[in-house]
């Protein structure tokens, strides 16, 4: 039953994250959303019962410690590292590269100390999955316009480690995936995308993922992508 599982969603203050959290907790799983700010936390009367909430910042590694410290060894079925940013608009010699690192801290170190943090967890349940969202604009062969370097330089960090976590992983029965979500409307409303269809989408690929799949990168709706 699917309130036997338990997901762990990182950036559920809006967008992609609060309906990835909205959709899995209406199907019965047990759903811990973490937020960048608590102030933005799902009512209970939106989450329900099988809901619990935890700030997250995910650069401040005591934050992800004292998380791993409140769950102890309960076991996660799907670690869906989301939270990120982007707006990465700057041109060739105007780059603003204190964002250039922010991004990176935000969008690379952080997943990656989150799944190092919580693999244990993710190890010991029964799904053992996760869920890491990319971006198409980290895949290196896909870059036909340019620009948007720290963004594209952070997703492709990201997706060089989903594929280091699934052979370091493999032995442990977790299976890890990267997800391109589209464009979405989380901040433009005229994206061809919805958020409810994206977070839908990828959803459909965390149920279904086989061994076959660890390691791999996905548009939202189920189609391969290049790294």
């Amino acid at each position: 039953m699917a309130e036997d599982f338990t997901v762990l969603i990182t950036g559920c203050d809006t967008g992609l994250g609060r309906e990835f959290a909205m959709q899995y907790a209406r199907d019965g799983w047990h759903v811990i959303a973490t937020y960048l700010d608590h102030a933005n936390r799902i009512g209970d009367d939106e989450g329900g019962r099988l809901m619990s909430h935890a700030q997250l910042d995910v650069t401040r590694f005591h934050q992800i410690e004292a998380l791993k410290a409140h769950l102890g060894d309960r076991p996660i079925d799907v670690l869906l590292s989301n939270a990120g940013i982007g707006l990465d608009i700057r041109r060739l010699g105007e780059i603003d590269y204190d964002y250039f690192r922010q991004m990176y801290e935000v969008n690379t170190v952080g997943p990656m100390k989150l799944c190092e943090t919580f693999a244990g967890n993710v190890a010991a349940s029964k799904l053992r999955r996760i869920a890491i969202v990319s971006s198409r604009m980290g895949a290196i062969s896909l870059n036909l316009t340019g620009g948007h370097y720290g963004y594209r330089a952070s997703k492709a960090g990201l997706n060089a480690i989903v594929r280091s976590l699934a052979l370091d992983l493999a032995g442990r029965g977790v299976r890890v995936v990267a997800l391109h979500p589209g464009w979405a409307r989380t901040a433009e409303p005229d994206a061809p995308v919805a958020v409810e269809d994206s977070v839908a989408g990828m959803r459909r690929i965390i149920g279904r993922l086989g061994a076959h799949d660890t390691g791999q990168f996905y548009n939202y709706d189920g189609a391969p992508l290049a790294w």
